[in-house]
């Protein structure tokens, strides 16, 4: 499902932005939060989050929610963005893999990443293909999510 997207590089307002429900990533370690929001005080925010549009002047964040919410602590009013046109598969497959690459992940949060994929209707992902996507052995992917 990788192909080459069009993208575009902005700083967004923050009021702009939406999290996204399809995000496996459910809890944020608020330690870690602050940690970031100092880093983001002091540094500003580094690595763009990626995003697609949802409305005329709206955008889910796909990858960057931890962020985001460090961006909000911290004060910011704007942050840098990528902007994809993703579809709901796309959006979900680059969310789990971009998670799956933090140290952090609950493995809940992996599973139900996961099966959101494979409850897809179109395009329809099989355990091996998730597992092929995501660097993992299929079972492991198996036996989180099935």
């Amino acid at each position: 499902m990788t192909t080459a997207v069009q993208s575009e590089y902005r700083n967004l307002p923050l009021d702009s932005l939406i999290e996204s429900g399809m995000n496996p990533r459910r809890s944020f370690d608020e330690a870690s939060l602050s940690e970031l929001a100092n880093s983001i005080r002091s540094q500003g925010v580094l690595s763009p989050l990626l995003v697609r549009p949802k409305g005329p002047k709206s955008y889910e964040i796909v990858a960057g929610a931890r962020r985001y919410r460090a961006a909000q602590l911290a004060g910011q009013e704007s942050v840098p963005v990528r902007i994809v046109d993703l579809s709901d598969a796309q959006a979900i497959e680059t969310s789990i893999v971009e998670n799956l690459q933090r140290r952090d992940v609950h493995p809940l949060e992996e599973a139900s990443g996961f099966a959101a994929l494979l409850r897809l209707e179109e395009p329809k992902y099989s355990i091996e293909q998730i597992a092929v996507k995501c660097a993992k052995s299929s079972s492991f992917v198996a036996a989180l999510c099935c």
